[in-house]
């Protein structure tokens, strides 16, 4: 049976599981990694891991709501250029939040193969509750886009999934080829830029 951890060793366990974690999923991707590979990096039991997480799958959510937050503050302090036009502050606005995605080899390399195992075995309220912050954040780009002095015409419910729309895209980079992936990405913001501005 696994020892008891204090609050303290519980915090620093979490820590360094996302931590090892992440590179493992970076380096073998989610299927390819065990949960021996897991716990041996961060040394302990795999009974002690079952207390923290239910699967690997949970950790690499957990993992990825991390890195999620992350890139939503950087584009929440994103600051546009006032002497643009509206539609390419949004446009840029859109670019910066797929493209620093796309800095994370995590996240650049989760697929749609990765992406559908994923869903597989992930419970269907995390789901739910994944998609309840996402609108949550989409409120908050809005809003920003509206604190830049961009009036926004879309409604939030389109604007909400159109944003969505984009990121799938990024799900099809290797069978696209990043040139194509890119200029499928290029077209795609600027359509959406202007539909959320009316343009």
């Amino acid at each position: 049976m696994p020892k008891a951890f204090t609050e303290h060793e519980k915090d620093l366990l979490r820590a360094q599981m996302r931590e090892k974690g992440k590179a493992l999923f970076e380096k073998h991707g989610l299927k390819k990694t065990s949960v021996d590979e897991l716990t041996e990096a961060v040394g302990i039991s795999k009974g002690a891991f079952y207390l923290f997480y239910e699967s690997k799958e949970e950790l690499f959510l957990d993992i990825l709501e991390q890195l999620e937050q992350e890139i939503q503050a950087k584009i929440l302090e994103f600051s546009i250029k006032p002497k643009s036009n509206t539609k390419k502050n949004v446009s840029d606005l859109l670019k910066a939040f797929l493209l620093t995605r796309d800095t994370y080899p995590l996240l650049k390399n989760f697929g749609k193969p990765e992406f559908e195992y994923l869903m597989r075995k992930v419970p269907s309220e995390w789901a739910m509750k994944h998609a309840h912050k996402d609108e949550e954040f989409i409120e908050q780009f809005i809003n920003k886009i509206k604190q830049e002095g961009i009036a926004v015409k879309a409604s939030p419910r389109v604007v909400s999934n159109l944003i969505k729309t984009l990121f799938f895209v990024g799900l099809y980079l290797e069978e696209l080829g990043q040139e194509a992936y890119q200029e499928t990405l290029d077209v795609m913001i600027n359509m959406v830029a202007g539909y959320i501005v009316g343009e």
